[in-house]
C-alpha cells in the first residue's frame, strides 16, 4: 500500500494551470520502516508519504536529473529501485544477486545527466557449501528505461572499495574508492581523478575518508571529507597536526581540487558547500560547524542535541538542514547556526545512514 498525503504532488512541480509552480525547495529522505518522504522545506510540512515495500536499508539515495524520480539503494545493500515521487511508483528495480552469486554494493549509485543511465559497482561472492568464494567487482551499467526486472546493459572491472559515486557533464562517472576515479561508463577505461591513498604528500599520513552520502549536487560538486595526520618532515617522527580537507571534483568543468581547510578538533561525518558561496563548508556529526576553506578559518561551531550523520543546505544558502541517525530534522540558520526549526518525520522510524537531498522545484 502506498499512501499520498498531500494529492497535488501528482503534478509534483506544475500548478493547476499546468504553469510551473513557484520554484521552492523539497526535501527527499527514507525513514524506517519503510518509507521514502518528500518534505516542503520552508513550510516544515510532509508532502509525500510513499510506503516502500522493500527494505530500505541502508538507503542510499540518488536522484533523476529532472527530479522526478529517487534511486534507492535496499534490501540491505543488494537492490537498486526507482521510486516516482509523484505517484510512490516503483517504475525501476535491478535485483543484483541470482543463483549462487550475492551481489552487495556499498552506497555507490549515480544516474547519467542525461536521466536514461544508472551506474553502481557491484562486488560479487559465490556462496559455496563452506565458504565465500571472492569475486572481481564489477561496474554496472543500467538503463533507467529497463522497468522493473533490470540487467545491466555493460558491465567492466571495477577497483574494490567503491564507494559513492557521482556524474559529469563531461559524461564521466566519478567513484570514490582508495583513489578518486574517472570511469568512462561506455568504454570502461578508468583514470585516477585525485589521488587518494596514492597521493603524493611525503609528510602526511595516509588520509582517512568517509564517504557514504550523496549530496553534492547543489552546488553540482563531488565532494569528500579527509583526515590525515601531517608531520614535521619525512621522517614521520614529530606529529604537526592533525588535519581535515576536502576532495572535490566539479561537475560541470571537471576540475580537480584537493585542499586542507582546519584543524581536527571535532568529527565530522558528511559536509556540504554553500552553493551561491563555496567557500563556505558546512560539517556535521555531534556539532555544525561553519568553515571558510578560502581563509582556513573556522567561523562558528554549536552543539546539537544530538548526534546527526546528514547533512545539507537550501538552494539559496540561508538554510542548513541535518538528518539521518533519529526521526527528525533540524534546521539552522546557515549564517548565525541558530537552530530555527525542526521536521519530525510521522513514522517515529530513523533515518540511520540514509540520504537527505534537497531537491528545487524550479530546477
Amino acid at each position: 500500500m502506498r499512501t499520498l498525503f498531500a494529492a497535488a504532488t501528482a503534478v509534483l512541480c506544475l500548478g493547476l494551470s499546468g504553469l510551473p509552480a513557484q520554484a521552492r525547495d523539497l526535501i527527499v529522505t527514507v525513514a524506517k520502516p519503510d518509507r521514502l518522504y518528500v518534505i516542503d522545506a520552508k513550510a516544515r510540512t510532509i508532502e509525500t508519504d510513499c510506503q516502500l515495500d522493500f527494505n530500505l536499508m541502508p538507503g542510499v539515495i540518488v536522484m533523476s536529473p529532472d527530479n522526478s524520480i529517487a534511486y534507492i539503494l535496499g534490501n540491505r545493500w543488494e537492490d537498486v529501485f526507482g521510486i516516482e515521487l509523484a505517484t510512490c511508483k516503483t517504475v525501476f528495480s535491478a535485483h543484483q544477486s541470482e543463483g549462487d552469486i550475492r551481489r552487495k554494493t556499498i552506497a555507490s549509485l549515480a544516474v547519467s545527466k542525461d536521466g536514461k543511465e544508472l551506474y553502481t559497482v557491484r562486488n560479487p561472492v559465490r556462496l559455496l557449501s563452506d565458504r565465500y568464494e571472492v569475486m572481481e567487482p564489477e561496474f554496472a551499467v543500467y538503463e533507467t528505461a529497463a522497468g522493473l526486472d533490470a540487467a545491466p546493459a555493460r558491465t567492466f572491472p571495477s577497483p574494490r572499495r567503491v564507494t559513492v559515486m557521482a556524474t559529469g557533464e563531461n559524461g564521466e562517472v566519478y567513484a570514490a574508492g582508495h583513489d578518486i576515479y574517472a570511469f568512462d561508463p561506455k568504454t570502461g577505461e578508468r583514470t585516477v581523478k585525485i589521488a587518494n591513498a596514492s597521493w603524493d604528500r611525503p609528510t602526511y599520513s595516509p588520509p582517512d575518508v568517509l564517504a557514504f552520502w550523496p549530496i553534492g549536487t547543489q552546488a553540482n560538486e563531488f565532494m569528500l571529507l579527509y583526515s590525515a595526520a601531517k608531520f614535521t618532515d619525512e621522517t614521520f617522527s614529530e606529529i604537526a597536526d592533525f588535519v581535515w580537507g576536502y576532495q572535490s571534483v566539479d561537475l560541470s568543468t571537471g576540475e580537480s581540487t584537493i585542499e586542507d581547510f582546519a584543524s581536527l578538533e571535532v568529527i565530522m561525518f558528511s559536509a556540504i558547500r554553500d552553493p551561491n558561496d563555496t567557500s563556505k563548508l558546512y560539517g556535521v556529526y555531534t556539532q555544525l560547524s561553519k568553515h571558510d576553506v578560502d581563509k582556513k578559518e573556522l567561523i562558528k561551531r554549536v552543539d546539537l542535541p544530538h548526534t546527526y550523520y546528514c547533512i545539507n543546505i537550501s538552494s539559496d544558502g540561508k538554510e542548513i538542514y541535518v538528518g539521518g541517525t533519529n526521526d527528525d530534522i533540524g534546521i539552522y540558520d546557515a549564517d548565525s547556526l541558530e537552530r530555527i526549526g525542526e521536521i519530525l518525520l510521522p513514522s517515529g522510524g530513523d533515518m540511520a545512514a540514509g540520504t537527505m537531498h534537497v531537491i528545487n522545484t524550479g530546477s
